[in-house]
């Protein structure tokens, strides 16, 4: 009766540890365009990576406004999100290309890489006038056009 009882404990404590992800949409893998209400007050905006482009290619946001951009790797390589305006972009762009933030260790908080099949998020809290745009500087993307435009309304 007592092996029976810790058999009933264990698997009850198991199926309590199965909840400790955010949102399950996201970890798999399915996504949206619909911003929903975030966590911290802010909007979630779901954005798919595929091999060479960003789904959608244009997203509003709001001065003041706190946005998540869930990234969602539905290609076959490891892609890439930069937060910035066009100045940063092409410095990033410079940087990656002559390995200046290669690997992990160079991401910084408006930055994430997204393995192929995996999601991550990236938080950016809009100021007034900013003119910003999401790229992927892996090699060759953002001159193919691997950005989105976040334009404020």
């Amino acid at each position: 009766m007592r092996f029976l009882s810790l058999i009933i404990l264990v698997l009850l404590a198991g199926a309590g540890c199965g909840g400790g992800s955010h949102d399950s949409a996201h970890d798999k893998g399915m996504s949206s365009n619909t911003p929903m209400t975030g966590a911290a007050g802010g909007r979630t905006v779901d954005v798919e990576m595929h091999d060479i482009a960003y789904s959608p290619t244009s997203i509003p946001v709001h001065a003041g406004e706190t946005v998540t951009f869930v990234f969602h790797n539905m290609g076959q390589t490891e892609h890439e999100a930069f937060i910035g305006d066009a100045a940063a972009q092409a410095d990033h762009e410079n940087k990656m290309e002559s390995g200046g933030t290669g690997g992990m260790g160079g991401m910084g908080g408006d930055e994430v890489k997204v393995e192929p099949g995996k999601t991550a998020s990236l938080s950016h809290t809009f100021k007034p006038g900013e003119a910003l745009l999401i790229g992927c500087h892996e090699p060759g993307h953002y001159a193919a056009g691997m950005k989105v435009a976040l334009t404020e309304t």
